[in-house]
C-alpha cells in the first residue's frame, strides 16, 4: 500500500481514510474517530509522530470541512 500521505496531500477524502469515518459525518464523529485514533496511536502508547501528526492533520481538515 502506499505511504501515508503527508499533510501537503491531505484532502477530505484521504482525511476521513485516516479517520476511518463515511460521507455524512458530524463534528462529534471527527472528535471521537480523533480520539480512538489516538488512544491507540499516541507517541506516548507506541505509535509514531508521524502517525500522530496525520490524524491530528485530518481531524482539522475535516472540522474545517464541516466549518
Amino acid at each position: 500500500s502506499p505511504p501515508p500521505a503527508t499533510d501537503a496531500e491531505m484532502n477530505v477524502e484521504k482525511a476521513m481514510d485516516v479517520l476511518a469515518l463515511k460521507p455524512g459525518y458530524s463534528k462529534d464523529d471527527v472528535i471521537q474517530a480523533h480520539r480512538r485514533m489516538m488512544q491507540k496511536l499516541h507517541p506516548d502508547r507506541g505509535g509514531s509522530e508521524f502517525l500522530a501528526a496525520q490524524i491530528n492533520s485530518a481531524k482539522d481538515i475535516l472540522l474545517n470541512h464541516l466549518a
